[in-house]
């Protein structure tokens, strides 16, 4: 029994590794950012109301393929986007 478990266990962490380096889609309008400190400022700008963009942010004017580098659900979330191939800082909810 134990064996199972253990083995269901290390299957679906595979998966979950896997299902991460598959590309995905960084939806059109989403914000961006060129650093993880820019998408902290970000953040602090959308809790004060400061209706602008921080030094280095912005917002993407279509969709994007990308890659997860780095999954972050409480910060920001690394992807490399294809197209491109610049490193950027974004929300993971703009993913799909």
């Amino acid at each position: 029994m134990i064996k199972k478990v253990i083995c269901a266990l290390g299957l679906s962490l595979l998966v979950a590794t896997t299902a991460n380096a598959a590309a995905k889609t960084l939806k059109a309008g989403s914000l961006f950012c060129q650093s993880e400190e820019a998408f902290d400022t970000q953040m602090k700008y959308l809790a004060d109301d400061v209706q602008e963009f921080a030094p280095g942010c912005g917002a993407t004017n279509k969709d994007y393929k990308v890659v997860i580098l780095d999954l972050n659900l409480m910060s920001a979330t690394s992807v490399k986007v294809i197209e491109n191939g610049l490193t950027v800082w974004i929300a993971h909810e703009s993913l799909r």
